[in-house]
């Protein structure tokens, strides 16, 4: 996803309006995989401010992946919201231009500012990130799902499946059975 800022570069309150589409069908997220089964779609705008362009908008798509209870695959809407900044990366030149950068650098860095070069901002980092924060920490496919038996691996949202489960600790098992004895 890139944007073109030729048009605002030097106008000072310039604004360009955008809609970008791309298919991102297969992404491999920190080892688990998410599959974007519609196109991700960012709709914003960018603002020159006269040193920093300012990239807001919204970013939508559908993901697919797997219920964390039960495992069954679960179609989830994501929506981010994008705020970030962005200023052309400075060129070389002397070694005291080198020391003067270097000062400019220290403020940017403690402004939370991206650098691009040319008249192309690059914007797949920071849709990406932005949809990462806004994935649902554990996805479910309904609010009362049961899960799987922990014995037998059965759906028990199907039914149960007639597995005795015993919850006593192994460590605890002596105490179960005096209490069983006093019964």
């Amino acid at each position: 996803m890139r944007v073109n800022i030729g048009e605002i570069k030097d106008i000072k309150g310039g604004e360009i309006q955008f809609r970008l589409a791309e298919d991102w069908s297969e992404l491999d997220l920190d080892g688990r995989s998410v599959h974007c089964v519609s196109p991700v779609v960012f709709t914003g705008r960018v603002i020159a401010t006269g040193e920093v362009f300012l990239v807001r908008g919204t970013v939508v798509t559908d993901i697919e992946t797997t219920c964390a209870r039960c495992l069954s695959p679960v179609r989830v809407s994501v929506k981010a919201d994008v705020d970030e900044r962005f200023r052309m990366a400075p060129y070389g030149g002397g070694a005291a231009a080198a020391s003067d950068l270097a000062d400019e650098d220290d403020d940017w860095q403690e402004e939370d500012v991206r650098e691009f070069r040319g008249l192309t901002i690059r914007l797949d980092d920071v849709v990406l990130e932005n949809l990462l924060v806004s994935l649902p920490i554990k996805v479910l496919c309904r609010e009362g799902c049961r899960g799987i038996c922990p014995q037998c691996g059965k759906d028990l949202n199907a039914g149960d499946c007639g597995c005795t489960i015993d919850d006593i600790n192994p460590r605890m098992a002596e105490l179960a059975q005096l209490l069983n004895q006093q019964d």
